[in-house]
């Protein structure tokens, strides 16, 4: 045993790790906000702010030596200032933390039967199979998939600058969402991200609306610790899940709402809450 912890075989959890850990340890450690890991979040805003025109983002490594850094700083408790130099590194980094969730992003027993009726149902039947297998999985992990895939679907709609189609992205990341048990499985594993990425909408409610930060927006108008592009509240009341854990998180996302509507004064946070049918009392 211990020749297997000299030689980096065997990963031990410490109070602050935060790659290779499962989620719901992450949340009891109070290293998530809002259902997300706060070192994926970190990542995801950055690549978001300064890297979706970046050409070969998530295809080509970056630095070996800065991504065991960046790493080692998180594990530490510290989250590390990125430069515009880092985003293929930070790219890395966040497959690495996918790569490396225990049991992966989509665990069993909801990935076998992800793929089971994507191989064997009908056309007019998938969308709705799917969208039940994933209702199941388990809080943490659906979370962190919504705000995933989302956020690759705005890395998509900037496959003209940096290259990234939903295939191309599903290649890179099936792997890491789905980690497959046999090298035969990965056509298969990366074609259902293919069709998550093509079929969002019907899939996934985006409750996580991020604001666009694209390259053509202005630096600082918008904050990722103030305020987020606002949406309709109508369409963000359609999207929210009809889970049976909606309780908790209606709660978290009343937090959520109450600071994003703080960052205008033209809207009323009592009328929205309403509007998404939140109650105000405790």
């Amino acid at each position: 045993m211990s020749l297997l912890f000299a030689a980096g075989l065997i990963k031990v959890e410490t109070p602050r790790a935060m790659f290779g850990v499962p989620l719901v340890s992450l949340r009891k450690s109070g290293q998530m906000r809002q259902g997300l890991p706060l070192v994926f979040t970190h990542i995801v805003e950055f690549v978001e702010k300064h890297g979706l025109s970046k050409s070969g983002l998530f295809r080509v490594p970056g630095s070996v030596k800065r991504c065991q850094d960046l790493r080692k700083s998180f594990d530490e408790g510290s989250f590390p200032e990125f430069e515009y130099r880092d985003i293929l590194t930070v790219g890395s980094l966040l497959k690495a933390f996918l790569r490396e969730l225990p049991g992966g992003l989509i665990p069993e027993p909801q990935r076998t039967q992800l793929l089971k009726v994507f191989k064997a149902s009908k056309e007019e039947e998938l969308n709705q199979a799917v969208k039940t297998i994933l209702s199941s999985l388990p809080e943490e992990h659906f979370n962190v998939l919504c705000y995933l895939m989302f956020f690759l679907s705005r890395v998509a709609a900037e496959s003209h600058l940096n290259l990234m189609t939903s295939e191309n992205l599903s290649i890179v990341f099936g792997p890491n969402i789905f980690p497959p048990t046999m090298v035969e499985e990965q056509g298969q594993c990366n074609d259902l991200t293919k069709y998550l990425l093509e079929n969002l909408i019907h899939l996934l409610p985006n409750i996580y609306p991020h604001a666009s930060t694209s390259s053509t927006a202005d630096e600082g108008d918008w904050t990722t610790e103030e305020c987020v592009e606002l949406l309709p509240l109508i369409k963000i009341s359609s999207n929210l899940p009809k889970l049976g854990r909606v309780g908790r998180l209606r709660k978290r996302m009343r937090g959520f709402w109450r600071k994003l509507f703080s960052c205008t004064s033209s809207y009323d946070i009592k009328s929205a809450e309403a509007s998404l049918g939140i109650e105000t009392q405790m």
